[in-house]
């Protein structure tokens, strides 16, 4: 069954299921005001006859004559006249317009009566009937051994009440009920046709088509939906993407490295490096680019573990300052071979949480970077510094910058800036996932004339 359907039904099904309880509602509703009509009629139409014929007991009146008026009565009121003994005997009975005589069931009846008493009671064919009975005196009442006169009127059936109400509210129900089916197709619409649009544009990015997007729309919760949805949809198009230039950085990158071995490798093969010299040349190179390949395939590997968060990284205390220090001797060696001069400031005590290792590597880069892109006699800055809740470690060289263009693109794979400045390849792209696995961001900037600036902000770990 379709979403659609099942809306529309359970609509439907709340629809009957409140009419239904209307109407039973109404049912009681109409017995009760049904009875407490007869009962007010009953006590109208029986107070002057009550009054009659206490006047004609008092009057010592002819039994006939009593009889005569209250056949009278019960003629021109529908009523039904029980003359009783005080065991709830019937002795006399006066029925409407000669009609049979009512039997109501054994002890229905009230027995001793000091004053007038309402009731109900119902026959032995099952009728309901009301009553109103008082009590009598006087010469009639005493010869007759009758203690209490019984007026009693059949009891109003509910059945009948709503036969009679039978027409107008199907009429209304059915209003109701096509007017409710209405609305609810219209709310169902609602909810249905964002779900619908949402089910389409998945079944086309299952396609391959990511560039569907759907409209937020509906009660809160589907927008919630589309959104949540479109933002899914946002991402995978985005992965996709980056899938793909991954691919295309990939194939570009190793392509190089495998064309030399294979092309050294045939030459040995077929002959074609005759002499001792050639051979070795062409067995260095596919040595050099074996590595190459091998050092390009690790970092790709390290790439994907840190971005899919694969990568463990110590959760412990790291002093900047060591971690800075320990690059800079590191790097000594090879910033003297070039003359260019390491300056370190490091604000003492600054403390962040996470792998000092990692923390390393990430310097190691920048410095190496650094070094490579300073000229000679040149001078490479390490700074760092708190800010409000952060560390800031700034890495600052003189050489030849980076253009404006493409700062935003020197952390992506395989990213090379063009001009004299040297490749930066994957190792930037390395050190930036290993900052934002701490949590951190990595920012770079080249101000003119001022070479190359890449800051590291880290959440600071206050130490008492």
């Amino acid at each position: 069954m379709s979403l659609r359907l099942r809306l529309f039904a359970t609509y439907a099904t709340v629809v009957v299921v409140t009419l239904a309880v209307v109407a039973l509602g109404m049912s009681v509703l109409l017995r009760s005001y049904a009875d407490r009509l007869s009962d007010e009629r009953l006590e109208l139409t029986t107070r002057p006859i009550q009054v009659q014929v206490a006047s004609l007991v008092r009057n010592d009146a002819t039994q006939q004559e009593l009889f005569n008026a209250l056949q009278e009565q019960a003629d021109n009121n529908n009523i039904y006249l029980l003359f009783a003994d005080s065991s709830g005997n019937i002795i006399k009975q006066i029925t409407p317009n000669q009609s049979d005589y009512i039997s109501p069931r054994l002890g229905s009846l009230p027995i001793a009566l000091a004053k007038a008493e309402t009731g109900r009671f119902r026959t032995t064919d099952n009728r309901a009937f009301i009553f109103l009975a008082f009590p009598l005196t006087g010469q009639y009442a005493q010869s007759a051994g009758v203690d209490k006169l019984v007026l009693a009127m059949p009891r109003p059936n509910t059945l009948a009440v709503l036969a009679s109400l039978a027409w107008p509210f199907v009429l209304a129900a059915g209003i109701a009920l096509v007017v409710s089916l209405l609305i609810s197709l219209w709310l169902g619409r609602t909810i249905y046709r964002p779900l619908a649009g949402v089910t389409a544009a998945a079944q086309k990015i299952a396609q391959g088509d990511y560039s569907q997007r759907v409209a937020e729309e509906g009660p809160q919760e589907v927008q919630q939906l589309a959104g949540s949805f479109n933002r899914m949809a946002s991402e995978v198009e985005h992965s996709q993407t980056r899938l793909r230039q991954f691919v295309a950085d990939v194939s570009h990158e190793l392509k190089s490295p495998l064309t030399s071995i294979q092309g050294f490798a045939q030459a040995l093969l077929d002959g074609t490096a005759t002499d001792e010299i050639t051979r070795t040349k062409a067995i260095r190179i596919i040595e050099s680019e074996s590595k190459r390949l091998k050092r390009q395939v690790d970092e790709l590997l390290e790439l994907s573990r840190v971005q899919s968060g694969q990568a463990k990284l110590a959760r412990e205390p790291v002093d900047i300052a060591d971690v800075l220090s320990r690059c800079l001797d590191i790097y000594s060696v090879q910033a003297k071979e070039k003359q260019v001069e390491l300056h370190l400031y490091a604000e003492p005590g600054l403390t962040v949480t996470g792998d000092a290792d990692r923390l390393e590597q990430v310097f190691n880069n920048l410095l190496d970077n650094a070094i490579k892109n300073s000229p000679e006699a040149a001078q490479v800055g390490v700074v760092s510094h708190k800010t409000d809740s952060l560390v800031q470690i700034s890495v600052s060289d003189s050489g030849p910058g980076i253009p404006a263009d493409q700062l935003p693109h020197v952390f992506e794979r395989f990213y090379q800036v063009t001009g004299v400045r040297t490749g930066v390849g994957l190792g930037l792209a390395i050190a930036r996932e290993i900052v934002l696995a701490h949590g951190g961001t990595m920012e770079a900037s080249s101000p003119p004339g001022e070479g190359a600036r890449f800051t590291v902000s880290l959440p600071l770990v206050e130490t008492k």
